[in-house]
């Protein structure tokens, strides 16, 4: 057993290199945004992103510099419309956005997790999306001779992930909405996860089912309680909606996007600082209620 419990800041110095490509756990739900903003204050740059649809932590990943390109399916702010940050760093050529579809990209990161080149499917055989997106070639079948596609593996260096709880040696557990989130974790190298709690191995054991991440993979634990505001996780916390609904105005342009950065990360020297910063009572307020 090996006791993986870190910071946030020496998980990302030790396991987070320049120019690596990144798969971003969440689907909505247990977004790290803890990690990120750690990744950003650490001016890590040359990333390349990898997710099925980029929530708005990617907004704070491109518009810091740090990503180099993004691979992805969708884009945006879920429920309210697309990334402004995206769209702008895509215009000025600060970006490279290799676009894909949100299935083709669930293929890919399984087959990574499977361990092989690519996982056939006959998904985009009309049209021509199988000659326009990014990791498709078409080949012959070998059992019918009709035509396929191929969606080629992905393996990013790293992946960052929040979830529920862990013990002390990367077992973790999660559960609510999981999207691409374990299929893009065990495709990865190596897996960093911030946890609401650290549990014992006992009580991991108790609910094997909900353990989802695999410790052999996982190379840092981080207690960070709140750790995927303003995103929601299952059972402890609600998505701060009014956060959501004002990122498209606090990110319309170069200088609202710079005074967000500003008063969400750089003001702050870890992510405890800034959520002592939010007001007095908001976080109670979105504690999970069964009713």
């Amino acid at each position: 057993m090996v006791d993986k419990i870190m910071t946030a800041q020496q998980a990302v110095k030790k396991y987070v290199n320049n120019s690596d490509m990144v798969f971003v756990g969440g689907f909505g739900h247990a977004i790290p945004f803890s990690i990120a903003q750690e990744i950003v204050r650490q001016k890590k740059y040359g990333l390349h992103l990898i997710k099925t649809g980029a929530d708005i932590v990617f907004d704070m990943l491109v518009a810091s510099g740090c990503a180099q390109r993004l691979t992805c399916g969708w884009y945006g702010n879920p429920g309210m419309g697309m990334s402004n940050v995206i769209r702008q760093a895509v215009e000025s050529d600060a970006l490279e956005l290799i676009e894909s579809t949100n299935f083709s990209m669930m293929l890919r990161l399984h087959a990574g997790k499977l361990g092989v080149p690519f996982i056939p499917s006959p998904i985009l055989s009309d049209g021509d999306l199988a000659h326009t997106v990014s990791g498709i070639k078409s080949i012959k079948c070998p059992f019918t001779d009709a035509e396929i596609q191929a969606h080629g593996s992905l393996n990013p260096d790293v992946a960052i992930v929040h979830a529920q709880r862990s013990d002390v040696n990367g077992n973790v557990q999660l559960w609510g909405s999981i999207g691409d989130t374990v299929d893009g974790c065990e495709a990865s190298k190596k897996i960093i996860c911030s946890v609401e709690e650290i549990c014992r191995d006992d009580e991991i054991a108790l609910m094997p089912h909900l353990t989802k991440l695999p410790a052999h993979k996982v190379v840092a634990v981080i207690e960070q309680p709140f750790g995927a505001y303003p995103s929601y996780l299952h059972g402890f916390y609600q998505r701060d909606e009014k956060y959501y609904a004002d990122h498209s105005i606090n990110t319309k342009d170069a200088l609202k996007t710079e005074e967000w950065l500003q008063s969400t990360i750089y003001n702050h020297n870890d992510f405890n600082s800034y959520l002592q910063s939010l007001p007095d009572d908001l976080l109670k307020k979105l504690e999970w209620t069964n009713s």
